[in-house]
């Protein structure tokens, strides 16, 4: 038996499904595998049923703001052969005081990656957030887990960001608010930091001691 289990579960609001884990000594980018995979073999009753089969996007996930990582920013570079500071032409940049919010910009309501079919452009290189999500109901422990990846990877593309644009000698591309309280001390390294593909990062050294917990079966 494998090390993560997906199955389908009965949540509060519906049929849905849960993950658990039978340690936490494996990278990100096998748990990305799996949920590849629990998504490919399909099965499970969905929000909007017309969508099994081929999701077409929907206000659910291609139409609202989506965080990214770091590594969901390298991951995009390496899909379109662009570097990192071209790569901020595809994000938006939200500041409200001291709090920087980065996700990818939105072309007329959707997902700018998405084509005029409705297709991600860069599927096999999309997000964490995109593909770990299932549109169906969801066991709360899957999406704190989500969380906790998707901030600790975000605080290190803020970090980054800071860096590589000083470096350059550019301010950063703000869509909105002012960046007079962003500053690099706010900012500190964290499991994330090193990192260029998800591979590279252990659940281990991600998840909190409680959410841990949780997850092991």
């Amino acid at each position: 038996m494998g090390v993560i289990v997906l199955k389908k579960s009965q949540e509060k609001n519906g049929p849905g499904f849960r993950l658990g884990l039978k340690n936490c000594d494996i990278s990100l980018q096998e748990l990305l595998n799996q949920m590849n995979r629990f998504i490919e073999a399909g099965g499970l009753p969905r929000l909007w049923p017309e969508q099994i089969r081929q999701c077409a996007g929907c206000h659910l996930c291609c139409h609202e703001p989506l965080p990214v990582t770091s590594i969901d920013l390298f991951n995009i570079c390496r899909a379109l052969e662009i570097d990192f500071i071209e790569a901020f032409k595809y994000l938006n940049l939200e500041v409200d005081g001291k709090v920087l919010d980065i996700t990818l910009k939105r072309s007329n309501g959707a997902c700018i990656f998405l084509n005029k079919q409705g297709r991600c452009r860069i599927y096999n290189d999309r997000p964490f957030l995109c593909q770990t999500y299932i549109c169906c109901h969801v066991h709360e422990a899957v999406e704190e887990l989500r969380s906790q990846v998707v901030n600790q990877g975000m605080d290190e593309l803020v970090r980054l960001a800071i860096l590589r644009f000083k470096k350059e000698g550019k301010a950063l591309p703000v869509s909105r608010g002012k960046t007079k309280s962003i500053s690099l001390t706010d900012w500190p390294k964290n499991c994330f930091s090193g990192k260029n593909t998800y591979a590279e990062l252990l659940l281990e050294n991600v998840l909190s001691s409680d959410l841990k917990k949780v997850l092991l079966v």
